[in-house]
């Protein structure tokens, strides 16, 4: 894989990016950039940007914390293309005791814009599980950047009615570091809700997932989706007991 790091012309502080390829290996079957695997470079490049402050994973980890994703939306007018390199720009936008707000740019190789990212963070206490206030990490007021991000925020998804579920045993490909399903795992189960060949035709314009409770290994997974308009799909993932998450899925033609 090859990576550089690269900064804008606002304070390192401020404004993180990072740079990759798309190799072949990690190519999707209409040769772009698979979508799970931006929301991991999402998630690595604002894990980078909070250790370059000293609040990333290997900092906090020491304390029994972790940074936790809540919300993620993302929206793209293209996506790169294998042997393209592309970058990613991250930062804060706001906060408050309990989350974080961050935005990224996704650019291709000639600079133009493909989409942006919204996400928002908490930290949790991994004894209690119970969030922590996040007021207290002060670089977060020093670095809030007036850097704009022209998407939406999430939308709101109602209760979501499907007569004929996916269902899904989790599995240990599924478990992460914390011990529960990994974030973009669930991004990749609500993907696969929709056949191949509508990929071939169409883009996914628009992504957006909220994360509501952790499944566990060996739990048994009900994937949801519901039409709500045309080509405007809400997604829940759940049991018979509770809802894991909620999300949206906009196609758009190619």
């Amino acid at each position: 894989m090859k990576e550089t790091e690269e900064y804008p012309e606002q304070p390192a502080e401020a404004i993180y990016a990072k740079s990759y390829t798309v190799e072949p290996a990690e190519g999707n079957g209409q040769q772009e950039l698979p979508l799970p695997l931006l929301a991991k470079r999402i998630l690595e490049v604002a894990t980078l940007h909070a250790e370059s402050w000293g609040v990333g994973y290997s900092t906090l980890i020491k304390s029994g914390q972790v940074w936790v994703l809540s919300r993620l939306a993302i929206e793209m007018t293209r996506y790169p293309r294998i042997n393209e390199r592309y970058t990613l720009e991250t930062w804060i936008e706001g906060y408050n005791k309990h989350f974080s707000s961050r935005n990224f740019a996704i650019s291709g190789e000639d600079g133009s814009p493909c989409g942006y990212a919204r996400t928002i963070w908490s930290v949790i206490d991994l004894n209690t599980r119970s969030s922590v206030d996040i007021s207290q990490f002060e670089y977060i007021a020093r670095n809030i950047s007036d850097k704009p991000c022209p998407i939406e925020k999430q939308s709101r998804v109602r209760d979501v009615h499907d007569e004929t579920p996916i269902i899904y045993r989790v599995a240990y490909n599924d478990i992460d570091l914390n011990r529960h399903v990994n974030s973009v795992k669930y991004i990749e189960h609500a993907l696969d809700l929709f056949p191949f060949e509508r990929y071939d035709r169409q883009r996914i314009h628009r992504f957006e997932i909220g994360y509501a409770n952790e499944a566990r290994y060996d739990v048994t997974l009900q994937l949801h989706k519901e039409e709500e308009s045309s080509d405007n799909f809400a997604l829940e993932i759940r049991d018979d007991e509770k809802i894991y998450c909620k999300g949206r899925i906009i196609f758009e033609n190619r």
